[in-house]
């Protein structure tokens, strides 16, 4: 029963918790994100020249690659979606036994949020720098979990989140480390 629990429920849970770690109600209707073309890059040239927001990603997982979390372990493949107004793009590491460790990371969008808005957890918000790029951290004091905003332009920004880990120090560890690498592939400005 234990291996069950630790099997099934456990990813449920860390799965709903990187999903709604971070969120903001905003009104309106849900509709997918427009996939782009194998050979569209994940910005446009024009957000490179500086100033722009999260507008330009069209796929929140162009940001962030099962390769990216290869030396955490193997990863399912990404779920892609909406939640709370955010793209969201997320992997859960695969569990061949109950001894395994586990582990949820992602991406969330958010065109209408500000990295001064990420939100306290229970353990405050630590100001960062990930490549230069302004950043606010959040571990979270409930369950081990922590959340990167990346600013991206004055008023949107990129969270990198990482759940179901030991503790959220961990998380936040892997979170930075996970952040470096999402970092240049976001819109400059």
């Amino acid at each position: 029963m234990t291996k069950l629990l630790v099997r099934v429920v456990l990813p449920l849970v860390a799965g709903g918790a990187l999903l709604t770690g971070c969120t903001s109600t905003q009104g309106g209707t849900a509709s997918p994100a427009q996939s782009p073309s194998a050979s569209a890059p994940a910005t446009s040239e024009s957000s490179s020249t500086g100033g722009a927001g999260t507008e330009s990603i069209t796929d929140p997982c162009s940001l962030l690659e099962a390769g990216d979390l290869s030396s955490y372990g193997e990863f399912n493949p990404p779920e892609n979606g909406t939640l709370g107004g955010a793209r969201v793009c997320s992997y859960q590491k695969k569990i061949a036994s109950a001894s395994d460790k586990g582990m949820v990371a992602g991406v969330s969008v958010r065109d209408d949020a500000t990295v001064d808005q990420v939100r306290d957890t229970g353990r405050g918000v630590v100001d960062k720098e990930v490549n230069g790029r302004k950043a606010k951290e959040s571990p979270d004091g409930a369950a081990p979990g922590c959340t990167l905003g990346l600013a991206v332009g004055d008023s949107s920004r990129v969270d990198v989140a990482v759940t179901a880990v030991q503790s959220s120090d961990e998380a936040c560890q892997i979170a930075e480390a996970v952040a470096k690498t999402v970092e240049p592939r976001l819109p400059k400005g």
